[in-house]
């Protein structure tokens, strides 16, 4: 079987702030319908990544391929065109509009009704399609932003900190419909939780200041010295 060609690729990306490199020399590639984990701690350059990939900062060196396009030649508008949708840490919904009319408004009142059902019952909001989304909580509302995103039918879904503020069963729940997406669209997610990570069995990639420093399997990734001296504070 040949090689799947990737849909996303990073190649040697950079992208400094004055004097202070806040990414430097990543190369990544991420395949069609793969689903990807970005971890790292605090101020290791995972958010300037996906910042970089949507269009919303130029990188400093290097370039990023989606498909044969090079972003670096392209406005967010053009980049979001191709297929590639963004789903921020603080959910952006209409909070005066129901789950339906929120997803109609996404999907530019293009989908069905089923269509419709279909996105809220893949994001768990299958029965509150009629409820207003100011009456959703914390990690419900999460789920119908990730629903709008879908809505577009990206090639390329990119998700900061899913699972902020979420309760553990939310989290679960999260966990249960990313792993379906597998192999319908790729999805690179940026987040903390470890048990999170671990749960969705993604590619997991780990940068420290801006660097990457593994790539892998969840397992092998937490049982490598080096990523858990990082965590730990030990360097």
């Amino acid at each position: 079987m040949a090689p799947l060609i990737p849909l996303l690729s990073l190649q040697s990306v950079s992208r400094r702030f004055g004097s202070f490199q806040a990414v430097q020399d990543v190369t990544i590639e991420f395949g069609p319908d793969d689903l990807n984990c970005i971890i790292g701690p605090n101020g290791a350059g995972k958010s300037t990544l996906l910042n970089m990939i949507c269009g919303t900062l130029p990188v400093s060196s290097g370039s990023i391929l989606f498909g044969d396009h090079d972003l670096n030649r392209l406005s967010r508008h053009q980049i979001a065109s191709l297929g590639s949708a963004r789903k921020f840490q603080v959910p952006s919904v209409f909070p005066s509009l129901t789950v339906r009319e929120n997803l109609v408004v996404a999907t530019g009142n293009r989908e069905t009704q089923e269509r419709l059902s279909a996105l809220a019952k893949t994001v768990q909001l299958e029965s509150m399609l009629d409820v207003s989304a100011s009456e959703l909580s914390h990690g419900q509302t999460q789920w119908l932003e990730i629903g709008m995103a879908l809505a577009t039918n990206p090639k390329v879904l990119l998700l900061d900190e899913p699972t902020a503020g979420l309760s553990p069963d939310e989290t679960q729940a999260t966990a249960s419909f990313l792993r379906e997406l597998r192999g319908k669209v790729t999805v690179v997610v940026i987040e903390h939780d470890m048990a999170f990570v671990r749960d969705i069995r993604a590619k997991t990639v780990v940068l420290h200041y801006g660097e990457i420093i593994a790539t892998g399997a969840f397992d092998d990734i937490q049982n490598n010295d080096l990523v858990r001296d990082v965590f730990l504070g030990r360097r």
